[in-house]
């Protein structure tokens, strides 16, 4: 009896996961009601060429393709290791041209305190502040990077999160857009009133085997996260061609990954202020505080 229904249970999950993929389009309204809202900006901070595809394949996707969103990458090193630095920039842009991104919102960063080390664990400051130079420069609205854990536990992708989390909580990322006008030697600040700020989103982490039951984690991602992209077939198709485009990085380890990782068909964020406790704080003490030092650091 039970092994029946324990059958029975398994196969109508199985079912829904199959439905709930192949009929995401009949679904469209349902599943951007997970989506981020008033998304127009978008830098995706990564530590790698092949993290785009491999983890943030479906946000790239969704978000890419809409066409009153910019969406940027920013990659913290070149993957030098093996001396390939130069081959893999062009294998990241020719990636991100894949998934939508145009090449030229691809930003790669060469530091010789970055190294693609697995066994390093990059400068945490140095990293916030080239993340939140980027961020200012380009006027980001939406953040997106690794969790805490960085899906693998890898250290470059794990500071990404600790540098991020490390502005929201010291307040260094924009409440507001700052433009500085210098008129007879005084600075004149104006704020745009249609820029409501940068928050940033964390990818979700998950236990080893949910990270690889691929699309048969889709009910799972939608019951236990807060923001919800799933790829469609074709879309899940396009991934797979763009980490084709990664071609020094194509082992065998990486296509069993792509073949099962539920990272290829779905992303799941949390607001990084709902991990760290209110960065989404809107008080005057706080709007105040990021004013003035803003100001102050633009008189020096």
């Amino acid at each position: 009896m039970w092994p029946l229904l324990l059958l029975l249970i398994g196969s109508l999950y199985v079912l829904l996961c199959v439905l709930l993929h192949v009929f995401q389009p009949l679904l469209a309204g349902y599943a951007e009601r997970k989506w981020l809202r008033n998304v127009r900006n978008v830098a995706l901070i990564v530590a790698h060429p092949d993290d785009e595809c491999m983890f943030f394949g479906p946000v790239i996707m969704k978000l890419a393709a809409d066409t009153g969103c910019q969406f940027r990458v920013l990659c913290l090193s070149s993957g030098n290791s093996e001396g390939l630095g130069d081959v893999r920039k062009t294998e990241l842009k020719n990636s991100c041209r894949i998934l939508g991104v145009d090449p030229s919102n691809v930003m790669v960063v060469s530091h010789t305190r970055l190294p693609d080390d697995s066994l390093v664990r990059w400068d945490q400051r140095l990293v916030a502040k080239i993340i939140l130079q980027h961020i200012l420069a380009w006027n980001s609205d939406t953040v997106l990077t690794f969790g805490s854990y960085g899906v693998s536990g890898h250290l470059n992708h794990r500071v990404l999160y600790s540098a991020l989390r490390y502005l929201y909580s010291g307040k260094q990322l924009p409440a507001c857009k700052i433009e500085g006008i210098n008129y007879c030697g005084t600075l004149i600040v104006s704020i745009v009133s249609n820029f409501e700020g940068c928050c940033a989103y964390a990818l979700d982490d998950v236990s080893v085997v949910r990270k690889y039951l691929g699309l048969f984690d889709v009910p799972i991602t939608y019951l236990l996260s807060r923001y919800v992209y799933v790829a469609t077939y074709s879309e899940v198709v396009r991934i797979k061609n763009a980490m084709g485009s990664h071609r020094s990085q194509l082992v065998w380890f990486r296509k069993l990954y792509l073949a099962f990782s539920r990272y290829v068909v779905i992303n799941g964020f949390s607001a990084i202020d709902d991990l760290t406790g209110g960065c989404d704080d809107d008080s005057e003490d706080d709007y105040f505080d990021f004013f003035s030092r803003t100001f102050l650091f633009a008189c020096k």
